[in-house]
């Protein structure tokens, strides 16, 4: 059996990690001396970057799957 990820999915854990990025900027800019949030924050700005950059690489639309977002400046 074999689970192929569709379309629908693959935007469904980009918006799931884009909630949690969220949550980890507010965690890390209220929590600035704790480098764990710090550290959170810079893994999912990794992710999603990565993410981001598949998907550019296959001419998906960006927009589609919910990053078409300057990722350095809203998670970085």
């Amino acid at each position: 059996m074999t689970d192929a990820l569709t379309k629908e999915s693959i935007k469904y854990l980009v918006a799931r990690l884009l909630d949690n990025a969220n949550e980890a900027v507010e965690e890390s800019n209220e929590n600035k001396e704790d480098p764990f949030a710090a550290g959170r924050r810079l893994a999912y700005y990794e992710m999603l970057d990565i993410l981001k950059n598949e998907l550019d690489i296959r001419d998906q639309d960006l927009k589609e799957f919910g990053l078409d977002i300057d990722l350095e400046n809203k998670i970085a």
